[in-house]
């Protein structure tokens, strides 16, 4: 294995511990927004996608295409993780109010898988191999070659 596949996996792997953690802190905070009526739940899922697309873009421009297949990897194992500890980020959010949690949240049933990552793994991977097309597309000049 080649020093940059070597340092592409280990940032792979760096990008997809950070994001699932990030993705349960989201999780918890959510929970909590959602039982106190703040109205934050959208603004901290969407900062946890754009997390996950920023992360997904430092590995595109690391690996090229291998980029693209290593964000896609990452999106797929950091939700995977993240829908895991849903229950875990529900009882934590509610370590505050236990009986107020159990009594808003008592019949919560944690989604199937695909409905929990679709949008995301679709968005991300989507978004990294179009940055990778126009990073690609960057360099070719419009007009052909000239002669000179």
């Amino acid at each position: 294995m080649s020093s940059d596949a070597r340092s592409l996996l280990a940032l792979t792997l760096g990008c997809t511990v950070a994001m699932a953690l990030f993705g349960f802190v989201a999780n918890v905070f959510s929970f909590r927004s959602t039982f106190e009526g703040s109205g934050r739940e959208l603004l901290l899922q969407t900062a946890a996608t754009a997390v996950y697309l920023g992360l997904a873009l430092v590995l595109v421009f690391k690996g090229g295409w291998k980029g693209v297949l290593a964000a896609i990897a990452m999106i797929v194992c950091a939700t995977a993780v993240s829908w895991a500890l849903l229950p875990l980020s529900l009882g934590l959010a509610g370590v505050s109010d236990p009986e107020g949690y159990a009594e808003r949240f008592g019949d919560f049933r944690k989604p199937t898988y695909a409905r929990w990552a679709t949008f995301d793994v679709i968005f991300v991977g989507g978004s990294a191999a179009l940055a990778q097309g126009l990073r690609l597309m960057a360099h070719v000049d419009p007009k052909g070659r000239r002669d000179e």
